[in-house]
């Protein structure tokens, strides 16, 4: 069975768009291991722990490069935004939280678009 032209082409924009996900957070990972080593920075080890996390699922997610593995990155985005919500609550990383938030959030929407609507 022979794909439509169309149906190449959505493909090829979807891995397109994937790629691009990946190479936004793999720069997340770089400024994270960036932070991890300036002395004095607050949160050296939370960013080194990030740095890790970003940098290894953008190679992980860019290696599989299936809609799948977009959507268990979608799927850790989450789980790591929702993990910063009970820091919120402490003023020493309240703003640290308030920015992994939403870097989270931005992150799991652009893994989500980047898969579009799935099969049918």
């Amino acid at each position: 069975m022979s794909r439509s032209p169309r149906d190449r082409s959505a493909r090829s924009r979807s891995a397109r768009d994937g790629r691009f996900v990946e190479a936004a957070r793999a720069v997340v990972g770089v400024a994270h291991l960036v932070l991890a080593g300036r002395r004095g920075a607050p949160h050296r080890v939370l960013h080194g722990v990030l740095a890790v996390r970003q940098t290894g699922q953008a190679a992980i997610t860019a290696r599989i490069g299936t809609a799948d593995a977009h959507t268990a990155g979608a799927v850790v985005d989450v789980l790591h935004g929702a993990t910063m919500l009970p820091l919120l609550l402490l003023p020493r990383f309240r703003r640290f939280a308030l920015g992994q938030a939403v870097l989270a959030v931005l992150l799991a929407v652009a893994e989500v678009a980047s898969v579009g609507r799935g099969r049918r």
